[in-house]
């Protein structure tokens, strides 16, 4: 096994799949690190919205939700959607992004390997020293290449119970007076249903999170006591991704939305726009641009919520209301 690559990608979530998948077939020669030995499981409540369209998934995988149950209070919405929103496990998107890149020549995989320190050039792994032209960082909130390069972080937490049973609806939930800018969800998907809260940790604790999202399956009557629960960061601060010769995609570049903590469709279209910069300089990222500005409305829109507190059951009340209107949502 060598040890000089033109592009080390760390990470092989969808952000990091994605980019080695674009840099299938080309001169350059790709070394894809994982830390992990199986491909594709994340904590993650597995959401697809319409900006995951157009890229390619196992849409056989996934399940359709055309109307939501909106909760906001004591009182219930029903919500008819014109872009229905999917659920995909992490496992099956990870493992089906995985078969497109396996056995590929220009790309090596090394699975269960931890970095251990980098330098501008190279990096130390579990598994020795390796040099590169290119790295990109798709490892995630916690990442090893944005604390190299002193990016500061904005994290947010999302916790979750795997439910082992299918729930029919999907449901979401607010209540600024308990999550104030957080939100709640129920995601079912083939074999099980996901039930969580994404929050602030500035304004909520995670036992806090926790006793609320137990109260309102209670309510609902979603039975949890056989689930597994558990949670993980999401950084929602997106500082560019080209430093030099370093890239940033996903989680890692800050590309979750703090609004809605979506992450899937910003991992991929960062993944992609990562590797066309890689293969061509001057390639100019429109898609990510597009991408990018909507999480970046929707992270202001949040942070003007937090800065008045007081007005959010209004203000959410409001636009729940406008939700019922297809116009509305086309226009969102």
């Amino acid at each position: 096994m060598k040890n000089t690559y033109d592009v080390i990608i760390l990470g092989a979530g969808p952000a990091g799949l994605k980019c080695a998948e674009e840099l299938k077939n080309t001169k350059l020669s790709v070394l894809l690190i994982e830390k992990n030995q199986i491909i594709g499981p994340k904590i993650c409540a597995g959401g697809l919205t319409q900006l995951t369209k157009g890229f390619d998934y196992p849409k056989d995988k996934t399940i359709i939700f055309n109307k939501l149950e909106i909760f906001l209070g004591n009182k219930k919405y029903e919500i008819s959607m014109n872009n229905p929103i999917r659920t995909l496990d992490r496992y099956e998107l990870g493992q089906y992004m995985f078969t497109k890149i396996k056995n590929t020549k220009n790309i090596t995989i090394l699975k269960k390997t931890l970095v251990k320190s980098m330098e501008k050039n190279k990096i130390k792994t579990s598994r020795g020293t390796f040099h590169f032209k290119y790295l990109v960082g798709a490892d995630g909130a916690a990442s090893i290449v944005r604390k190299y390069l002193g990016l500061e972080n904005k994290i947010y937490i999302g916790i979750q119970y795997i439910i082992p049973k299918q729930y029919k609806k999907m449901k979401w939930f607010f209540n600024p007076k308990t999550l104030y800018s957080g939100y709640g969800w129920v995601f079912p998907h083939k074999t099980y249903t996901s039930a969580g809260v994404f929050f602030n940790p500035k304004f909520l604790k995670v036992n806090k999170a926790r006793e609320i999202l137990d109260k309102f399956l209670d309510d609902c009557g979603v039975d949890y006591k056989k689930a597994q629960y558990e949670g993980a960061p999401a950084n929602c601060l997106y500082k560019g991704i080209k430093f030099d010769n370093i890239f940033l995609a996903g989680d890692a570049a800050g590309l979750t939305s703090a609004a809605t903590g979506e992450g899937i469709s910003f991992a991929l279209t960062s993944g992609k726009e990562v590797a066309k910069k890689i293969i061509n300089p001057n390639h100019k990222t429109i898609e990510l641009d597009k991408i990018v500005k909507i999480k970046q409305k929707g992270d202001n829109r949040l942070e003007f919520l937090d800065r008045f507190p007081l007005f959010q059951s209004i203000l959410l009340r409001i636009y729940v209301n406008l939700l019922k209107s297809s116009k509305f949502q086309s226009w969102l």
